[in-house]
C-alpha cells in the first residue's frame, strides 16, 4: 500500500505538470519540475500512455494529456449539477427574450445539452441529451474562446465538417472569430450548425474555469443586430449568476423570488 500510495503521488506530480500555460512538456522538463529522475518519468509516462491519459508527439519527444483524462474531467463538470442551477436563469432568460435557451456543459471535445428551456413548451421533460462539435455552435465558441489558442488547435482538430455554407473550417478563421469573441464577451452562431437559426452564447465558469456555457437560439430573423447586441446583455446576465450559484454552491435569493 505504501509503495501504491509513492506511485499515485508521483503520478499526480507528472500530471500537475500539463497546464494552459504548458500543455505539452518533455521528459527532461517533467523531471526538472517533478524532481523525480528520468528513468522513473519515463516509466510512468509509458504507463500513462499505455491507458490513455498520456499522447507522445514522438516527432518532437513532446507528452500531452489524452482524449480519456480530457473526457473523465466532463464527468466531473457533469456532477456539478448545472441543470440545477441554471434552471431558474434559464427559464427567466427564456422570458425576457421570448426565444429558446440552451445550457450545455463542455466534456472536453464536444458541447452537450444538459437544460433547454422552450416557449409555450413543457419544461419539465427529460432533455434528450445532444452532443455537437464546439467550433460551429455558439456555446461551443464561447467556451472555446476561453481557452488558449494551441489547446483550442489541438481540441478542433482537421477536416472538419461544413454543415452550412456558413460554418468556418479553417482553424486560422475559428482562432480570429475566438479573438472577437473575448472582445464582445459573447458569441454568435450565425446559421453554421443548421440554417435559419442564430444564436447568441456566454460561457459559464466555476472556480475560474470554463464549465459550459448558455445561449438563447431563434429564427434568424428576429436576431437583427441591434436586438443581439440587447440578448447579449441578459445572456450575460444569466451566465453569470449560473456561476455564481456554482461558486457558492446554493441558488442566490433573487433567483428563488422569480
Amino acid at each position: 500500500m505504501v509503495n501504491l500510495m509513492k506511485s499515485l503521488r508521483k503520478i499526480s506530480k507528472v500530471l500537475d505538470c500539463f497546464t494552459k500555460a504548458e500543455p505539452r512538456n518533455s521528459l527532461n522538463t517533467i523531471s526538472k519540475k517533478t524532481g523525480i529522475s528520468k528513468g522513473t518519468v519515463h516509466r510512468l509516462l509509458k504507463s500513462l500512455k499505455d491507458i490513455g491519459f498520456i499522447v507522445q508527439d514522438s516527432a518532437r519527444d513532446l507528452y500531452r494529456l489524452g482524449d480519456r483524462i480530457i473526457n473523465l474531467s466532463g464527468v466531473v463538470l457533469s456532477d456539478l449539477d448545472l441543470p440545477r442551477h441554471s434552471k431558474m436563469p434559464a427559464i427567466k432568460l427564456m422570458n425576457q427574450s421570448g426565444e429558446s435557451v440552451h445550457v450545455c456543459v463542455f466534456d472536453g471535445k464536444n458541447v452537450i445539452s444538459v437544460d433547454r428551456h422552450e416557449m409555450g413548451k413543457n419544461n419539465n421533460e427529460i432533455i434528450k441529451i445532444e452532443s455537437e462539435p464546439p467550433y460551429c455552435t455558439g456555446t461551443g465558441k464561447a467556451i472555446l474562446a476561453s481557452l488558449p489558442d494551441q489547446q483550442v488547435k489541438e481540441l478542433v482538430g482537421d477536416n472538419l465538417e461544413k454543415y452550412t455554407i456558413k460554418t468556418i473550417t479553417d482553424i486560422g478563421q475559428i482562432i480570429k472569430e475566438l479573438n472577437i469573441i473575448r472582445i464582445n464577451g459573447f458569441a454568435i452562431d450565425n446559421e453554421e450548425r443548421q440554417y435559419g437559426i442564430k444564436c447568441v452564447s456566454v460561457a459559464i465558469y466555476h472556480k475560474s474555469k470554463v464549465v459550459g456555457a448558455i445561449s438563447v437560439t431563434g429564427a434568424k430573423e428576429r436576431f437583427s443586430e441591434s436586438r443581439i447586441a440587447i440578448l447579449a446583455e441578459l445572456v450575460k446576465d444569466a451566465a453569470y449568476f449560473i456561476s455564481q450559484s456554482l461558486e457558492t454552491g446554493s441558488i442566490p435569493k433573487w433567483i428563488r423570488s422569480h
